[in-house]
């Protein structure tokens, strides 16, 4: 019996999870099967394990991973690149090999300590026309207000959320709005993800969940759900 089929048949690689929120992956899966004609070139930045580059190519797409290390990467048959994404990461991305298609780019930006040059480094990735997909924690839902109200931080972003390299850069609508606008993109849609209770949330949290949605109806500015997700379209010169 060959002793190479019989290693790798005892010990298969576990399949790459997502490390996103809750309801995250699947609601920009929607999207993109929506918005991205397949096969398109897609640069799938932060990739974590590899659970979304899987399903990109799942859609017929040809997905470049990206991610600042290859300590989780569990899909080898997809190309993954180890690049910094708090850096001109653009030239390193594309290697040479032409602009794509679309990027996608799932809670990374909130990581990163320069949000603009992040997504002005995306606009070079992308063909005109080009799609990007961010995410984002709300910071502006309702219940993310009381928790600040009464902690001074947040959702989020609490203690122990915001330690390097976790959540250090807060991202509000009119922020993310500037930063698109001032890197060429156009807005397509915007969609929220609800709030997901993990096993073991205190019931402090589910509460102030649950009575913000009572109090939204009084509270001005944007506000939408627990996650933001934003589609975007590079304008064409």
């Amino acid at each position: 019996m060959d002793s190479a089929k019989t290693s790798k048949t005892a010990n298969p690689l576990p399949e790459p999870a997502s490390m996103a929120a809750p309801g995250t992956h699947e609601a920009v899966y929607a999207l993109i099967r929506q918005y991205l004609p397949a096969p398109s070139r897609v640069a799938d930045l932060a990739a974590g394990e590899g659970a979304f580059s899987v399903r990109l190519r799942e859609l017929g797409h040809d997905v470049v991973a990206v991610d600042a290390t290859d300590e989780h990467w569990k899909v080898p048959t997809i190309e993954h690149r180890v690049i910094d994404l708090d850096s001109d990461f653009a030239d390193a991305v594309r290697s040479g090999d032409g602009e794509f298609d679309a990027v996608v780019a799932i809670e990374i930006i909130e990581h990163l300590e320069n949000p603009f040059r992040f997504v002005r480094e995306c606009s070079k990735l992308l063909k005109p026309g080009g799609l990007l997909f961010v995410t984002t924690p709300n910071v502006e839902a309702v219940h993310s207000r009381l928790i600040f109200l009464y902690t001074g931080r947040l959702n989020a972003f609490g203690a122990y959320e915001t330690v390097r390299p976790a959540h250090i850069t807060p991202i509000f609508k009119w922020k993310l709005d500037m930063i698109l606008a001032e890197a060429g993109f156009e807005p397509v849609e915007e969609i929220f993800t609800p709030q997901a209770f993990a096993e073991g949330t205190n019931l402090k949290m589910k509460f102030t969940v649950f009575i913000s949605r009572f109090l939204g109806i009084f509270l001005k500015g944007e506000k939408g759900d627990s996650g933001r997700i934003v589609l975007a379209r590079k304008r064409s010169e």
